[in-house]
């Protein structure tokens, strides 16, 4: 909320009257003493004398800025009327009534092209609601008579420009509209704008120059000019060819530079520490071996399956609790990942499965390595963990005994697929995990 001057003293009188009766008081000039236990300080005799000063600062101005979000034409009567304390619609009018001497639009355009887009801190403070049809309509109307009076005013043409430059200024201000902006022209709306823009401009100079009886002039002209141009551009060829290899060699080395700055850095945070790591451990020849399968599959991850590194799917999933199950129970698993799918429910489910195996396989079955399988097809995931451990006979698993039964088996059965164990004594385990295609 913004408080004037006025609003302020108003507020010190006031502040005067409940402070012993005297407005002046307020405004640092003392009054008569107050008796009794005053009911603010709660001492005898009251409150004492000392003058009492309240100070109500300004909000500060906002920058003159125009507001990326919420602009009728491109923001800048909206950042004005906000720098300026108006309203909206106000410096709106004023901008339209300037335009019949031309001035209006002058200034328009300039501050258009000079007034940066407001961040996303400034842009709360700058925009401004969008206004109604029945606005906009009588700014166009405003705008159009403005258009006339102007070009009435005119020794060449007459009102008859009023239409061209009706067409003219309308392309001119779709072209910018789409170029005022950092989304690339990806959208074929934009492209599509942008080239009907280019045609109204176009149609706006030719009517321009038909109104004024200028076009043959301006052919001759324009003939003469594009003659000129092109002796310029063929000399300084050779100097244009030298600008552009030497603007993608700079490119080049800027993009290679980039390249190696980070390769230095994933290498010191990855290859460099797991190193570090090796040669603190090197007595311990397990705990060694472990490090340097976690670092080969982060490294072979991150340069050749990018996908993989950044998360988010199958086979990085599993590429996660491989790692995380060598690191916890210091066995070795052996993954084989072939094609791959996005996360969704089932397939989060499947890797929690997937995982639950892999730690049973690791901590029962006494072998130090573990095979995982996983294959992702057309129809189905299918995931092998396999161990040739002490194994053990699935029909003699005590009933309290819930790990496969539930963790396993019972996950998958609730996302639409199916487990099942193979083992025996001595034999070995084999866990076999099918999950169809969009069963979740």
């Amino acid at each position: 909320m913004q408080y004037g001057a006025g609003h302020g003293t108003r507020l010190l009188r006031a502040a005067g009257r409940h402070i012993g009766g005297d407005p002046g008081r307020a405004l640092n000039r003392p009054g008569p003493p107050d008796q009794g236990d005053h009911p603010w300080c709660g001492r005898p005799g009251g409150c004492d004398d000392r003058p009492v000063t309240t100070l109500l600062a300004a909000p500060p101005r906002p920058p003159l800025v125009r507001p990326a979000h919420g602009r009728l034409l491109s923001g800048v009567a909206a950042g004005t009327a906000a720098h300026l304390r108006l309203k909206p619609v106000v410096v709106r009018v004023a901008f339209v009534v300037l335009t019949s001497f031309f001035v209006g639009f002058v200034a328009y355009a300039l501050l258009w092209f000079l007034m940066p887009v407001a961040t996303a801190e400034q842009d709360d403070q700058v925009r401004a609601p969008e206004p109604g049809r029945l606005q906009t309509l009588g700014l166009a109307l405003l705008g159009y008579a403005a258009l006339v009076s102007f070009t009435s005013s005119l020794g060449w043409g007459g009102s008859g420009l009023a239409v061209p430059l009706l067409l003219l200024g309308t392309g001119l201000v779709v072209i910018w509209r789409q170029l005022d902006t950092d989304r690339a022209l990806d959208r074929a709306t934009e492209r599509w704008a942008l080239a009907g823009g280019t045609l109204l401009g176009v149609l706006g100079v030719f009517a321009l120059l038909s109104t004024t009886g200028q076009l043959a002039n301006a052919r001759n002209g324009f003939a003469a000019t594009l003659v000129i141009l092109v002796g310029i551009v063929l000399a300084t060829a050779p100097l244009w060819r030298r600008l552009l290899v030497q603007r993608a060699a700079e490119r080049s080395a800027r993009i290679r530079s980039e390249e190696r700055a980070a390769l230095a850095a994933h290498l010191h945070d990855s290859v460099l520490q797991t190193l570090s790591l090796i040669q603190r451990h090197a007595h311990e020849p397990q705990q060694v071996g472990r490090l340097a399968r976690s670092q080969e599959r982060e490294l072979r991850a991150w340069l050749y399956e990018p996908a993989v590194a950044a998360g988010g799917t199958w086979a990085a999933t599993v590429s996660a609790l491989v790692a995380e199950v060598e690191a916890d129970h210091l066995v070795t698993v052996e993954s084989v990942v072939v094609g791959d799918t996005p996360l969704d429910d089932a397939v989060t489910a499947l890797g929690q499965a997937t995982r639950e195996a892999v730690v049973n396989a690791a901590k029962h079955s006494g072998a130090t390595s573990v095979a995982l399988y996983s294959e992702v097809g057309v129809d189905q995931v299918s995931v092998f963990v396999r161990d040739r451990g002490t194994g053990f006979d699935p029909g003699a698993v005590p009933a309290d005994r819930r790990g496969l039964r539930d963790s396993v088996v019972g996950r998958l059965h609730r996302h639409g697929g199916t487990a099942l164990v193979r083992s025996a004594p001595h034999e070995g385990t084999e866990v076999e995990l099918c999950l169809p295609r969009g069963a979740g």
